[in-house]
């Protein structure tokens, strides 16, 4: 249940924080993972024969709400995809998948991934289509391979479009030591034609000096048409991360911070059935994670991810805290329960927003 931000982070600081350290502790001494593919565009590899491969997975969830109202429950689907891929001669690939969630858009099932991409070459693949933005570690991460349910809020709010349309560059060189990946997008989202003459600049790169340690970042530009009205110059965005990744045997410990800087104007969304409000001006954004994770022999993985999202650098008290305590367990390779307890506390406004979700993964 809910313990409140005034006793987590506003009386007794040092106190609390030493008593942070000490959950963190004990959390590095029992928890951490295998390290999950990070990198991959796509959720399956065709088939070696040059053939059609039909792949998807389901990710139906039981969630429960806790606010001071009520305590909301429901069944529901975090994501149902479906898709296929194939190669075709020579040295073409093409992938697309169809998100068909219901609780996505109006019930209505939409386009996600539809791209081509030249092959031949390891160290310069070439993708045209729409895409995945490659920007951060956890955006990289198939979604089926995440560690916990959800992705963490910086994560969430600054890379935006998580999809688009463009032209991407990727590959591999050093004996897979070092990854890049570079695209120029419409920066208007997933399904949209471009709305200015502009593009969006994606990056990543990750390298690997030790068989154990990886360290990756990248970052994301682009202008776009002022969401306020009377206003004649672009709003610009910008976005820097970077990350760290630690795997030894059965122990993973995994990094990332993510900062983002909007100027001209921006859209906030308080929530709670307020409407979205155009702001002008300058917004300052950034946050960071950690997870833990241990793969022990009984496939049982228990996880323990702590969040930072700092939603306004200027603004006081405008840090958001989460820890994630959580549990993963793998029936076999294809079929995963996911049990997460998401503890919330807010510097600037304590709301009782706690949430308990238990979710079933099937891959195919």
């Amino acid at each position: 249940m809910k313990l409140g931000y005034a006793r987590f982070f506003h009386n007794g600081k040092k106190r609390n924080i030493m008593k942070c350290i000490k959950i963190l502790a004990l959390a590095l001494a029992f928890i951490a993972v295998s390290v999950q593919p990070a990198q991959s565009q796509g959720c399956a590899a065709p088939a070696a024969d040059g053939g059609i491969t039909v792949f998807g997975f389901l990710q139906p969830q039981f969630e429960t709400r806790f606010n001071s109202d009520n305590t909301e429950q429901s069944f529901t689907f975090n994501r149902a995809r479906i898709g296929v891929t194939g190669t075709v001669p020579y040295d073409f690939l093409y992938y697309v998948v169809l998100e068909t969630g219901p609780i996505f858009f109006n019930d209505a099932p939409f386009l996600l991934d539809a791209f081509i991409t030249y092959q031949r070459f390891s160290w310069a693949q070439i993708s045209l289509g729409q895409f995945k933005s490659p920007f951060t570690l956890e955006m990289s991460t198939a979604c089926h391979s995440l560690n916990t349910i959800f992705r963490s809020q910086a994560v969430n709010n600054l890379v935006s479009p998580d999809r688009d349309l463009g032209l991407m560059v990727s590959g591999r060189l050093f004996s897979d030591r070092f990854f890049y990946s570079v695209a120029l997008t419409n920066g208007t989202g997933r399904g949209l034609r471009d709305n200015n003459n502009s593009k969006t600049f994606h990056s990543r790169v990750q390298v690997s000096p030790l068989h154990f340690l990886t360290l990756g970042g990248g970052m994301q530009y682009g202008a776009h048409p002022p969401a306020a009205d009377g206003v004649t110059t672009d709003d610009t965005r910008f976005r820097w991360a970077a990350d760290v990744q630690f795997n030894f045997r059965n122990l993973s410990l995994i990094g990332e911070y993510v900062s983002g800087q909007d100027k001209g104007s921006f859209v906030i969304s308080p929530g709670c059935g307020i409407p979205p409000e155009i702001i002008t001006g300058d917004l300052n954004r950034s946050g960071f994670y950690f997870t833990a994770m241990y793969r022990t022999p009984w496939n049982i993985q228990p996880v323990f991810r702590y969040e930072n999202w700092n939603t306004d650098l200027s603004a006081p008290n405008a840090i958001e805290h989460t820890m994630v305590f959580g549990l993963n367990y793998w029936f076999n390779e294809w079929t995963r329960l996911q049990v997460n307890y998401l503890y919330r506390a807010e510097e600037r406004l304590e709301i009782f927003n706690d949430e308990f979700i238990v979710q079933l993964q099937v891959v195919f």
